[in-house]
């Protein structure tokens, strides 16, 4: 469904067109919560004027229920 799929490209097309929160009938209760949080994280980011560097590659999980990211060492610094 989507190009590149375990890297972050900001400008990547069609954004929305993924399955992270299920589809139709499947969709995640959690969805609205998620997308909250994360708009608050970046929120406070941006008006700290942090940025975000990473440190090293990240560690995946794979199985069968969840693929996504366990770790990812980052360091915050001022912009």
């Amino acid at each position: 469904m989507i190009e590149d799929p375990y890297n972050f490209i900001i400008d990547r097309k069609n954004p929305r067109q993924h399955v992270s929160f299920g589809f139709g009938i499947h969709r995640c209760f959690g969805n609205r919560l998620a997308e909250m949080q994360l708009r608050v994280f970046w929120e406070e980011l941006l008006k700290r004027n942090l940025m975000i560097e990473t440190l090293g590659p990240p560690k995946r999980r794979f199985s069968n229920f969840v693929i996504g990211i366990d770790e990812l060492p980052v360091k915050l610094r001022k912009a």
